[in-house]
């Protein structure tokens, strides 16, 4: 009775993690295009604002994928030099 209950578990797990592997393989892919864009025209609001977005969701997606949890340290990074951006523009 309870292997069964044991075997509906564990086979959840894999399905979740391949759904934060997918998240964070489109939102990487989000990140790479909003910083190339602010690379461009680093003054750009908008982008600035839309990347801010994304790496706070980028926090989240990585923390919940084994694969991804080393990269959090560099989003953090990424965010602080986006906010000396920001305020080099005020």
């Amino acid at each position: 009775m309870f292997s069964k209950l044991k075997n509906l578990f564990s086979s959840a797990e894999p399905k979740a993690e391949n759904a934060n592997d997918e998240s964070a393989a489109v939102i990487e892919k989000e990140l790479s295009d909003l910083e190339q864009r602010l690379s461009q025209n680093p003054a750009d609001n908008t982008t600035q604002k839309q990347l801010m977005v994304k790496y706070n969701q980028a926090i989240n997606i990585f923390s919940g994928s084994t694969r991804h949890r080393d990269k959090i340290d560099d989003i953090f990074v990424k965010i602080d030099e986006l906010r000396n951006t920001i305020r080099k523009n005020i």
